[in-house]
């Protein structure tokens, strides 16, 4: 998300100094004001302060003194600076990309008389103990455990989690009439939340847990507890907050990179550039419905599109980003690229999957590297470096990681003449993607939910380039 605010932030003071009419971004730079937003609005943001381990509060939309603290906190530790409004709407893309990724809903139980956050596609049920059933998020290390007991037996859930608590802070207690909290860390940083309520005659009991990296996740879920009926997450359409995502949105629409590809980076656009004019690169399949994620300068200037020789329509480009969505009228296959649920790490192996140079080599190819820098050229941060070789038609491609999870998107490589020219050295193996976080991103705001992998461990590197293969696709321009 930073990385985007500076996009952002360079193209909006490009406009104004161009003196072009940036009025209409200006108020995404303005402080940050709760007054403006819906209390539905703010329990969204809550959730997005939740997961960024800033906001330990209820979901419940009153802004007060912990809200503030939170997104304060939240705008200087990522931001360095005060909390503006664009900060909200990256909060808010945060947050329904957090919901969006595993199903999350705020579900009610009326044995429990209590909802809460569940996810809804990564919930399995685990071996249950005596007078509890217990369930696990299949991605964390997230579990909930539910009971109904007496009096005595929810009072023992609470006694337990005082002698699991060994941490340096004050255990968290709340005791209220038919009521009762108790939050505990050990010592490793495992957290046990335990909430009890008589209800319907009976002590019902939601006791969450998490290890020390989940802490967030863990906050978040517990934030969300109420004994609401219909309480949901969302973003009212038309609201304010919906506005200033909108116009974030826009403003990434009118971004331009800023000129220093042009020099010594080459896109690997065409992989055979014929005299008519046309050009071929690579994609992969991002929803049921046909989409195909690909960059911007693979479909600039055609006249028509194919995907794997079936007519393809253009939905929208990203110049920010060198992306763009395509769509086929066709079936392309139920197999759907997974992105990775975390950020690509240095010298973490990769393969690239894409179809360099078509006319020469005439089928899909695979190469082995590794990612050389989590940034790009000059440090620029929405692009990664890798070392797998890339060659003309190879854009549009997906940068894979051992489990076949989607890292980036294959976008340009340095012109190594240029470079030859500047420094008398040919350089080796230097070529760059865009980051699986700004293509999920670019999905996600144009209403296509990116597919998150659940697989852990590697895949054998047959097994890897074999399903590969089933979601890349080869594009071709006219």
């Amino acid at each position: 998300m930073n990385a985007i605010l500076r996009v952002l932030l360079c193209v909006w003071l490009a406009l104004q100094a161009e003196q072009a009419v940036s009025q209409e971004y200006d108020h995404l730079f303005t402080p940050f004001t709760p007054s403006h937003y819906s209390q539905n609005e703010l329990r969204f943001l809550q959730l997005g302060l939740a997961l960024e381990g800033h906001y330990d509060g209820l979901l419940d939309g009153a802004w007060g003194r912990i809200s503030n603290t939170a997104i304060t906190r939240y705008a200087r530790d990522t931001f360095d600076e005060a909390p503006l409004e664009i900060h909200a709407a990256l909060i808010a893309y945060l947050a329904a990309d957090f919901l969006e990724r595993d199903g999350w809903e705020i579900r009610y139980y009326d044995s429990l008389g209590l909802s809460f956050l569940i996810p809804t596609r990564a919930l399995i049920e685990a071996q249950s103990t005596p007078n509890l059933l217990n369930y696990e998020h299949s991605k964390s290390s997230l579990n909930y455990s539910i009971g109904f007991r007496d009096l005595r037996k929810a009072e023992a859930l609470h006694e337990y989690a005082y002698r699991f608590h060994a941490g340096p802070n004050p255990i968290y207690t709340v005791r209220k009439q038919g009521m009762a909290i108790t939050s505990a860390t050990n010592a490793s940083g495992q957290t046990l939340y335990v909430r009890s309520l008589f209800w319907q005659g009976q002590w019902s009991t939601l006791m969450i847990s998490a290890e020390r990296q989940d802490a967030a996740l863990l906050a978040a879920v517990a934030a969300s507890i109420a004994t609401e009926k219909y309480a949901q997450l969302y973003v009212p359409r038309g609201g304010y907050l919906f506005s200033i995502a909108a116009t974030a949105a826009d403003l990434l629409d009118a971004a331009e990179w800023d000129g220093q590809e042009t020099a010594v980076v080459t896109p690997p656009r065409s992989s055979e550039e014929a005299s008519d004019g046309s050009s071929s690169g690579t994609g992969f399949i991002v929803s049921d419905a046909g989409h195909v994620l690909t960059n911007a300068h693979v479909v600039e200037g055609c006249n028509s599109l194919e995907v794997n020789g079936m007519p393809a329509e253009l939905i929208t480009v990203s110049t920010s980003f060198d992306l763009a969505l395509v769509q086929s009228s066709d079936s392309l296959g139920t197999q759907i690229a997974p992105f990775s649920p975390s950020t690509a790490r240095l010298n973490q192996d990769v393969i690239v999957v894409g179809y360099p140079l078509a006319g020469l080599l005439g089928g899909v190819n695979v190469t082995r590297g590794a990612v050389s820098s989590v940034t790009g050229l000059g440090g620029e941060e929405t692009t990664m470096q890798i070392s797998a070789p890339v060659q003309p038609g190879n854009s549009g491609g997906p940068v894979l990681s051992d489990t076949g999870a989607v890292l980036g998107v294959v976008v340009s490589k340095l012109d190594a003449m240029v470079v030859a020219d500047a420094i008398g050295d040919i350089p080796q193996n230097i070529n760059f993607a865009i980051r699986g976080e700004a293509a999920r991103l670019f999905l996600s705001l144009n209403s296509v939910t990116p597919v998150m992998s659940d697989i852990i461990s590697p895949l054998s590197p047959i097994e890897l380039a074999e399903q590969a293969t089933k979601f890349t696709v080869f594009i071709t321009c006219d």
